[in-house]
């Protein structure tokens, strides 16, 4: 259904009293993966323990197959048996925090008005915080701002809120969109609407405080593109006297970012004098210093800046600091010590670790992972999500001066429930001497000397310890293929850290070109990757696992584009499914000029540029592909059906599958959001290589059209050496 202006999705919002308990009872163990198991793992989008640490809230994103639409659970939980209890269900919420000094926490959620700011204790009775009463429609649909990933469209009020430590100070922005006026557009305003198809409202971001629960008081205005202001709500930094936020200095795909200082005392902002900086968190130190990653002598190293010019060495680490997929900072208020969550980049898990004034490193961790952290006010214990590729999700407590863990509540009994499958790291290096971390999950049924079809999944660096992460399965049904009888491959790229050379290739890529050829930059990033490929599947060749004439390749969005280069830059795969991509097409150079130019030297056409293009582009290179092509999109993005075309001239089977939005109005989104085409991506990705690896025909279309249209396909096409 689409909502416009004026209307709204139905809510499910029910107060604790009128909710059932949710049971936390575990069944016996011997279930084997579904289809219905995968769509039903819940994704943790928001944790807040209570500043007593006796109670959590948190936000749970599941499929409502019933309504067929994703929506969000908001639950608070004691530890208790039965103590865990659903307060409301949404099609939106987010930014769950726990008010500070106040036995209640807050949040964005719609209840029907849109996007608000809500707070809320323990018994669920929701309060209106801020209220914009005229929100704005956000999503891939007519009229809408374009917008989030993973769900249908929503009004939003608010985009943002953050607290000061105290909790007297409340930061929030909202967002305004003008009235369609009907006036002729321009140039880069043009450009941008080919990216979405539709014509939206031009949004603005207002930035306001409120002091004491007094008016609103005005900060600025962010308007035009600025992902800083619009989405991250200007990364506010708090001070005893100032607010700090940040704006886009440029649009460059990492961009550079402008702090300004709001000041309580005279209510005006200034530009801060370090001048504009490459986007980053800024994370603080036991020393009040900034602290970060820097490369010293061929070694990463964890390092404190003071403002007072001290350099803190806290020794060597190997990890991301607050990394995107589990990010998080915490200093005690004393400044004895803070806490930063962590990616441990070799290991593909995430954790904590614990800095103190004496210069000391405190690892702490579990064997899979602990994300989605949270802690009390005095940081002495917290409370996070422990998960692995074949842990199911639980939450557990974290002690942070001893780092011991204690188990909890699980958070799936579900999937506790299902028999875990065989699951081996390897970490192998390729001929261009880069390291690559993948994950092995073996066939349910295996047996020691058999050779196994395979399917390689990739999506950048998400082959991780993480429980059915959409990250890095998309809608390919890792499990299921598993459980069929396939040896399931999920594949890392080389990771950019372990060198200086990939270093400057990435940050020159990032900044439209620089000292880098494209030719570098290809071979480094993604011929980089294929060559960490073929290593991986020689491997298990050697080791008599995998038969390596029935291998396939899936990936979405950046998977895809690796997953494209592979079947037209090497023989290494017999089948391939790409999702909701189409980046490297020389159509795509309209909307990606900056990167484009580091990547290929210029646009499509330049005679400079025009060997570049001939060497990558998968379009172009269409004539080399042996692998028949299943692309699946959410929107008919021009770049796929270039590609899409392209193979079908070369004779190469292709196939292109359109899963459609809400309505005639309205588009599904990069991430599947409706539960019926996850089933259904799920099942094509199922059939598609069951047909091209195992010779088994479709089933799941009643009238036979994709049996017909394959078979089709397989027949028109060339034997190996007429081409």
């Amino acid at each position: 259904m689409l909502m416009r202006a004026g209307t709204c999705l139905a809510i499910l919002l029910t107060l604790a009293a009128a909710q059932p308990m949710v049971g936390r009872a575990v069944a016996a163990q011997g279930h084997f993966w579904t289809m219905d198991d995968i769509l039903a793992i819940p994704a943790v989008a928001g944790t807040a323990l209570a500043d007593d640490g006796r109670s959590l809230a948190y936000i749970l994103r599941v499929a409502n197959r019933k309504e067929n639409r994703t929506e969000f659970e908001l639950h608070v939980t004691n530890f208790q048996p039965d103590g865990d209890r659903i307060l409301a269900r949404s099609i939106w919420m987010e930014r769950l925090q726990a008010v500070p000094g106040k036995m209640a926490w807050s949040l964005l959620i719609d209840q029907g008005q849109g996007v608000q700011l809500y707070q809320f204790g323990a018994d669920g009775a929701m309060q209106a915080l801020v209220v914009n009463p005229e929100p704005v429609l956000v999503g891939s649909a007519d009229g809408a701002q374009f917008g989030y990933g993973f769900t249908g469209p929503v009004r939003f009020g608010l985009a943002y809120y953050d607290w000061s430590p105290d909790g007297r100070r409340l930061f929030y922005s909202l967002l305004r969109g003008e009235d369609e006026k009907g006036e002729i557009r321009h140039d880069e305003d043009v450009t941008r609407l080919t990216i979405y198809r539709r014509r939206g409202p031009r949004v603005t971001t207002h930035f306001f405080m409120k002091e004491d629960g007094g008016p609103p008081l005005w900060i600025a205005d962010v308007v035009g593109p600025d992902r800083v202001g619009r989405y991250l709500g200007g990364m506010p930094i708090w001070h005893d006297d100032a607010l700090d936020y940040a704006l886009q200095a440029d649009n460059l795909n990492v961009p550079h970012i402008q702090r300004y200082r709001w000041r309580f005392e005279d209510r005006k902002s200034r530009p801060l004098d370090e001048g504009p900086a490459l986007f980053a968190d800024r994370i603080t130190g036991p020393h009040g210093g900034t602290v970060a990653i820097e490369r010293v002598n061929q070694q990463r190293r964890l390092r404190e800046r003071t403002i007072d010019g001290r350099l803190i060495d806290y020794g060597g680490l190997d990890a991301t600091l607050s990394d995107a997929r589990s990010p998080g900072h915490w200093r005690s208020p004393d400044g004895s010590m803070a806490l930063i969550a962590v990616r441990f980049t070799s290991a593909g898990r995430y954790g904590l670790i614990r800095l103190d004034t004496a210069g000391r490193v405190a690892r702490i961790e579990v064997p899979e992972s602990l994300t989605h952290c949270s802690f009390t006010p005095r940081l002495s214990e917290g409370v996070c999500v422990r998960e692995g590729v074949t842990r199911a999700p639980s939450f557990v407590r974290v002690t942070v001066g001893t780092g011991r863990i204690e188990a909890l509540q699980p958070l799936s009994p579900r999937h506790d429930a299902i028999t875990p499958l065989r699951v081996e790291t390897r970490i192998l290096t390729n001929a261009y001497g880069y390291r690559a971390r993948n994950l092995i999950i073996y066939p349910r049924t295996y047996k020691s000397g058999q050779r196994y079809p395979a399917v390689l999944v990739t999506h950048g660096s998400d082959a991780d310890e993480r429980f059915g992460s959409k990250d890095i399965q998309w809608d390919y049904p890792i499990q299921l293929f598993a459980e069929r009888g396939y040896m399931v491959i999920l594949a890392n790229e080389p990771d950019v850290s372990q060198s200086d050379e990939l270093e400057k290739a990435s940050a020159d890529r990032n900044m439209c070109g620089g000292t880098t050829p494209p030719a570098e930059i290809q071979r480094l990033g993604w011929l980089n990757q294929i060559e960490s490929f073929r290593v991986i599947l020689h491997a298990l060749d050697t080791e008599g696992l995998i038969d390596p004439r029935h291998v396939g390749i899936a990936g979405y969005s950046y998977g895809s584009q690796i997953a494209n280069v592979a079947v037209t830059q090497a023989d290494l795969f017999s089948v391939a499914s790409s999702g909701d991509g189409g980046f490297l097409e020389p159509t795509s150079y309209r909307t990606h000029q900056c990167v484009y130019r580091a990547i290929y030297g210029g646009a499509p056409g330049e005679p400079v540029a025009q060997p570049n293009y001939a060497a990558l582009a998968p379009s172009y290179r269409a004539r080399f592909a042996q692998a028949p092509v299943l692309q699946q999109i959410a929107e008919p993005h021009e770049s796929a059906i270039d590609f899409h075309q392209a193979l079908r001239a070369a004779q190469i089977p292709s196939e292109i599958s359109l899963y459609p939005g809400e309505s005639w109005a309205s588009d599904e989104t990069h991430f599947f959001h409706l539960p019926s085409n996850q089933l259904g991506a799920m099942a094509e990705n199922l059939e598609w290589f069951d047909y091209w690896l195992r010779d088994l025909p479709p089933s799941t279309e009643p009238d036979g059209a994709r049996r017909a249209r394959w078979e089709a396909m397989r027949l028109a096409r060339p034997k190996s050496g007429d081409r």
